[in-house]
C-alpha cells in the first residue's frame, strides 16, 4: 500500500512539472519575450505585438519584456527582470535587440559585446534561449553579428523576423514597426522554427 501511495505521488509531481508540456518548446514552462519595441508591439493595438500571438499558440505563459526605443546596453542593464522568470531550460527566452543600436550608431562591437555577456547571463541562469534578427538586407551588418554570436554561443537563431513582408507596406503601422497583421506573421515566422512540433 505504501509503494502505492509513493507511485501516486510521484505521478503527481510529474504531471505538474510538465503541466505545460503540451503544445511547447523541449516542455518550456514560461517563454520570456526580451527586447524592444517590435517585442514590446509597438504599432498595434491593444497590445497585440507578437508575444500576444505566440501566446494564441501555446499553452504555456507569454511574458513580454519589451521597452520602446531599448537597445542591447538597455537590455544588458535589465537583464535581472528576465532572470526573475528562469527556474531551468524550461524558460525559453527569445532575444530581440540590435535594431536600435544602428539606428543610435552604437559601434557593431560594442552591440556584440552586449548581446554576448546577455546571452552568457541567460545561458548561467539555465534558460534555453533563442536569438532574433530584425531585417537582414536593411541592417546586414546587425544580421550576420547576431548570427557570428549566436552560432559562437551555440544558441537557436531566427533570421529578418520581417524580411519575408518588409516589402507589404499595408502591415505596418510606419516606416519600420509592423501593425497587428504584421506581428502575427512575426508570431507564425518564429513559431514555426522554434517549435515545428507545437499544434493548438
Amino acid at each position: 500500500m505504501k509503494k502505492y501511495f509513493l507511485l501516486l505521488f510521484s505521478i503527481g509531481l510529474f504531471s505538474l512539472f510538465f503541466s505545460c508540456n503540451k503544445n511547447n518548446v523541449q516542455g518550456a514552462r514560461t517563454i520570456v519575450c526580451f527586447g524592444d519595441s517590435l517585442t514590446k508591439g509597438y504599432g498595434a493595438k491593444n497590445g497585440k505585438g507578437y508575444p500576444y500571438y505566440l501566446q494564441q499558440k501555446v499553452d504555456c505563459p507569454v511574458v513580454n519584456l519589451g521597452i520602446n526605443g531599448n537597445t542591447s546596453a538597455d537590455g544588458l542593464r535589465r537583464i535581472n527582470d528576465v532572470l526573475k522568470y528562469i527556474h531551468s531550460s524550461k524558460t525559453l527566452v527569445i532575444v530581440e535587440f540590435g535594431a536600435n543600436d544602428f539606428f543610435q550608431q552604437v559601434p557593431l562591437s560594442q552591440t556584440k559585446k552586449n548581446m554576448e555577456q546577455i546571452i552568457d547571463k541567460l545561458a548561467s541562469a539555465g534558460a534555453t534561449i533563442i536569438v532574433v534578427s530584425t531585417q537582414d538586407t536593411e541592417l546586414n551588418d546587425i544580421y550576420h553579428m547576431l548570427k557570428s554570436v549566436a552560432e559562437n554561443k551555440k544558441v537557436e537563431f531566427v533570421d529578418g523576423i520581417l524580411n519575408e513582408f518588409w516589402n507589404r507596406r499595408e502591415l505596418f503601422s510606419d516606416s519600420v514597426h509592423p501593425n497587428e497583421d504584421g506581428y502575427k506573421l512575426v508570431a507564425e515566422k518564429i513559431y514555426n522554427q522554434i517549435a515545428p512540433q507545437f499544434s493548438k
